[in-house]
This record gives structure tokens, C-alpha cells and sequence, in this order.
């Protein structure tokens, strides 16, 4: 899979373009090819380079932060964040170690699971990431987010089972 990165301001969300393979060499994604990761709601160092897109720098400040917390609130959002920015610049391996992190604090949230189910689909695990985001709706809030990434990881476990 294709793997891009947007992100907005002065919102706090990045926009994860995943196409899949036999789409790859389009040029333009369609909108319901876009799913969306959330950066934190809490603005930890790293945050803004994160969603600037200068992610070796947002990773850098964001594990020295991590380095200095060993409250699980501090270092949520900082998790987060770390799976965000990987899943950008597509380590996979330090995406899952983060994302599955995050979650693992016993501070997960919606935008957790919501990040790790996109994560999850793009290493082609549907159920897992179908999965994650049943989670993420039990948590309430960012709703339309995690509906629009549902609708569409199950429009592509539909069409993969075609």
C-alpha cells in the first residue's frame, strides 16, 4: 500500500492517505480512500512539528519526552503521537511498538484505538483493525472520524472477500 501524510492547522489531525495496491500508481486518492489518524488533544512536545510534518523532528522531541515520563497520562499523548509519526513515514515496526504502546499505558482512548486499527490496516490485518475501531466508538467522541475510517476499512474487507 501507498502511504501519505497531510496534516492541517491549527487542527490537530493528520490525514493518513491509504490506497490500495492495485490503486498505488493513481496519482489522485479518492475521498473514500483517506483514512485519518488523530495526533494528541493534549499538546505535548513534538505535537506541532508532528502535525507540520517534520516528523524526525517531532520523533526526536517527542521520545525525549518520553524519556522524562513515567506517568502513563504523560505519555499517552506522547505514544500517540510516536505512532502518528511513524505511521508517516511508514515504520511499521516502531509504528505498531507505539501504537500498541498507547494503548497499553491503561489510558487508551478513542484516538488509540483508532490509530492502531489504521495501522493494522495497513499491514493488511482487516479483522484487527475492524476490531479497533468497534473499540474506538465505545469511547465516544470523535465520532465522525472513526466512522468515516470504519465505513471504509469495511467497504475493503467487503470488497477483499469478493
Amino acid at each position: 500500500m501507498k502511504a501519505t501524510i497531510k496534516s492541517f492547522s491549527p487542527a490537530v489531525l493528520a490525514i493518513l492517505m491509504i490506497m490500495p495496491v492495485s490503486q498505488a500508481s493513481a496519482t489522485v486518492a479518492t475521498p473514500g480512500s483517506r483514512l485519518i489518524v488523530k495526533t494528541s488533544v493534549v499538546d505535548v512536545i513534538g505535537v506541532r512539528e508532528i502535525e507540520a510534518g517534520k516528523f524526525e523532528q517531532g520523533i526526536r522531541k517527542s521520545k525525549a519526552g518520553l524519556a522524562k515520563s513515567s506517568t502513563a497520562s504523560l505519555r499517552k499523548p506522547l505514544l500517540d503521537n510516536l505512532c502518528v509519526a511513524h505511521l508517516a513515514i511508514k515504520d511499521m515496526e516502531l509504528a505498531k511498538q507505539y501504537c500498541q504502546g498507547a494503548i497499553e499505558t491503561g489510558k487508551a482512548s478513542a484516538i488509540s484505538y483508532n490509530n492502531r486499527a489504521v495501522m493494522h490496516y495497513v499491514l493488511g490485518n482487516l479483522k484487527a483493525s475492524l476490531e479497533d475501531l468497534d473499540a474506538a466508538i465505545t469511547f465516544g467522541g470523535f465520532d465522525k472520524m472513526i466512522g468515516r475510517n470504519l465505513e471504509i476499512v469495511n467497504q475493503h474487507n467487503l470488497l477483499s472477500k469478493s
